[in-house]
């Protein structure tokens, strides 16, 4: 029996210390397969460091502002590359470099200097673009962007008509004061106004499935932007006809478009518009842009076009922006040194409207330089139909063209400017701009090529400030928004005053 007992519980030792044998084997196994698991990568942020050095180079190259974020910023370019560079350096994922990116970007304070990330998997649309109607293929759509809403004032009675879904307004009664027309544009751009584009097709003897190439889409735009301008003009004449005293046109929330806010502006405004003044950036774009302006004048020139002497003007203006556009200025150090010893802007040719400051509507015939001469001239409007005191109201969310609009209007004095200091985009882009594509994230860049002045010389990029301030707070309600104004606008026109509201005004 001992024997027996003595083997049992020598059989039982072995498979206890088997068993701690298997159990360390299987612990060292998973020991080593976990000691052997591949290891996180680390960000590679070398890619994204060599985008924004392309941004860089591209900034000094055709960045137009580049001259007025020193003089009048005092932006440390160079520290703003280092912090930058530091960022990006420290970023662990690609949102983090998107964001050392964008915020660079944001710095310049340009509304018009932007970045645009691609899409890694863009879904392609399911509609043939065939099969839709031309304003539709050409992207005319609404997109509602609303601004005061002076429907919450018990003073306000809206006004309907034929116009009314593209220029909302009505009448608001002030308190022992005037009734002011009140109109609302919501964007400079005629294609956001689909209604007019599908008016001018009849005009233009298009039918809604033709095919429409660049130079039919650049006649469309031209014929809604007119139809616009005579909806908008109809509008205003409907609320004089009810009583209004004075017009109120409400630009908040405006993103901006293009240039038709010019013909707007000289068809508001009591008083002939004079257009200031506009710089372009010597680059390869623009030179081009020049020469095809140059060729349309000496092509009217050669076929006897009138007004020869306003051609021979013209010619000489575009000879001579070409001659300085030539001239090499070098501002590949300025990230380094943040100095400029050269103007790489020419600001003493043009002005925003082209060759000349102004000319009667009319008063060119139709010819292939019409436009180089005075671009507004490439559309229909009258001056002089609205004789009504104007008042245009603006936030901090009007933008380009809106605040261009404004500035126009208040450099004539032919508008009183209420609301809050504009967003700041100036000049914008002419039709020689193409957006600087980033190697490594494909980010699309976009960076303005002209540069807007004020009839002071300042730059458009400052914005508009208004000449009576609305005090609206961030989380203001829309009725306080409207309540706001309706109090600025009483005040205004209540108190004793010894001049028009467009007389000139001291700034």
């Amino acid at each position: 029996m001992f024997s027996f007992i003595q083997r049992s519980l020598l059989s039982k030792s072995f498979t206890a210390c088997l068993l701690i044998t298997l159990r360390c084997l299987v612990a060292c196994a998973q020991g080593n397969v976990e000691n052997k698991s591949p290891q996180p990568l680390q960000f590679d942020v070398q890619p994204w460091l060599d985008d924004f050095h392309q941004l860089i180079k591209s900034i000094q190259t055709l960045y137009p502002d580049l001259e007025w974020t020193i003089r009048d910023r005092h932006m440390d370019l160079p520290q703003l590359r280092i912090s930058t560079e530091k960022k990006l350096s420290r970023a662990t994922s690609d949102e983090e470099a998107r964001k050392g990116i964008k915020e660079f970007l944001a710095s310049f304070g340009d509304g018009h200097l932007s970045v645009q990330w691609s899409k890694e998997d863009p879904v392609a649309s399911q509609d043939s673009p065939a099969s839709r109607p031309i304003c539709s293929r050409l992207g005319y759509e609404t997109k509602v962007r609303r601004g005061i809403d002076f429907t919450q004032l018990t003073d306000f009675t809206p006004i309907l008509g034929p116009a009314a879904d593209s220029f909302p307004g009505g009448i608001l009664s002030l308190p022992g004061g005037p009734k002011v027309g009140v109109l609302r544009i919501a964007e400079f751009n005629e294609h956001r106004f689909p209604g007019s584009c599908e008016a001018a097709l009849p005009e233009l003897h298009l039918h809604p499935q033709d095919d429409c190439d660049a130079h039919c889409a650049a006649t469309l735009a031209i014929h809604s932007s007119d139809i616009l301008t005579a909806w908008l003009m109809e509008r205003a004449a409907q609320l004089r006809s009810m009583g209004a005293a004075a017009l109120l046109v409400d630009v908040t929330h405006n993103d901006g478009g293009d240039s038709w806010n010019e013909p707007v502006a000289r068809s508001l405004a009591p008083v002939p518009l004079i257009d200031e003044r506009f710089g372009f950036i010597k680059s390869a774009a623009w030179i081009t842009q020049l020469q095809g302006e140059l060729r349309a004048v000496e092509s009217d020139l050669k076929k006897h076009r009138a007004p020869g002497p306003l051609l021979k003007q013209a010619r000489a203006r575009l000879r001579a922006a070409l001659a300085e556009g030539h001239q090499p200025c070098d501002r590949s150090h300025v990230f380094d040194s943040g100095k400029l010893d050269c103007s790489s802007i020419v600001t003493d040719i043009f002005y925003w409207s082209g060759i000349l400051p102004y000319l009667k509507p009319g008063s060119l015939p139709p010819s292939d330089s019409r436009s180089v001469l005075f671009g507004p001239s490439g559309y229909i409007y009258s001056e002089g139909t609205q004789h009504l005191p104007l008042y245009v109201v603006v936030d901090r969310h009007s933008w380009s063209s809106a605040e261009r609009f404004a500035g126009l209007l208040q450099d004539n004095h032919a508008a009183i400017i209420l609301g809050e200091r504009t967003g700041g985009a100036g000049c914008g882009f002419t039709g020689g701009n193409t957006p600087v594509t980033l190697t490594h994230s494909h980010a699309s860049v976009r960076i303005p090529d002209c540069i807007g002045l004020r009839f002071d010389g300042s730059n458009a990029n400052n914005g508009v400030t208004p000449d009576v301030g609305v005090p609206w707070a961030s989380d203001d309600k829309n009725l306080v928004r409207a309540q706001k104004l309706q109090s600025s606008l009483i005040e205004l026109t209540q108190k004793p005053q010894d001049e028009s509201p467009n007389e000139p005004r001291e700034r």
